[in-house]
């Protein structure tokens, strides 16, 4: 019987795919990956453990739709960090608005600057 194996990446649509990978990597430093030619710019970033993030410069279908304020009320991807505190303070430096989890959980959501939404939430480690 076929199974899923696990999480491999999300894409995300960007309207300027440098400035998107310079978002990223300033916020999250992730290292770049090989892509192939597709056809369209873009960027492929890891994630680690064989998952990463996709930056695609294509028309967004989505752009005009009213999107909710705090991004955890929106489609996002989440993100395990080591340290919340450590990124919110990051934010601040880089002037990067970004809203508490309303659940009580150690988490932040941010949008990127395509307002695309994303959660960092603290883990402890083993």
């Amino acid at each position: 019987m076929a199974k899923v194996l696990g999480f491999d990446h999300v894409s995300i649509l960007v309207e300027d795919a440098d400035s998107a990978l310079q978002f990223y990597q300033t916020l999250l430093e992730l290292p770049l990956l090989d892509r192939p030619k597709l056809g369209f710019p873009g960027y492929w970033l890891d994630l680690l453990n064989g998952q990463s993030l996709h930056l695609m410069q294509l028309p967004n279908p989505y752009q005009a739709a009213k999107r909710p304020e705090h991004g955890g009320w929106d489609v996002h991807f989440a993100l395990r960090v080591d340290s919340v505190s450590e990124y919110t303070s990051i934010l601040e430096q880089l002037g990067v608005p970004f809203t508490q989890s309303r659940s009580g959980r150690r988490a932040v959501f941010i949008r990127d600057p395509d307002n695309n939404a994303f959660e960092l939430f603290e883990v402890s480690l083993p």
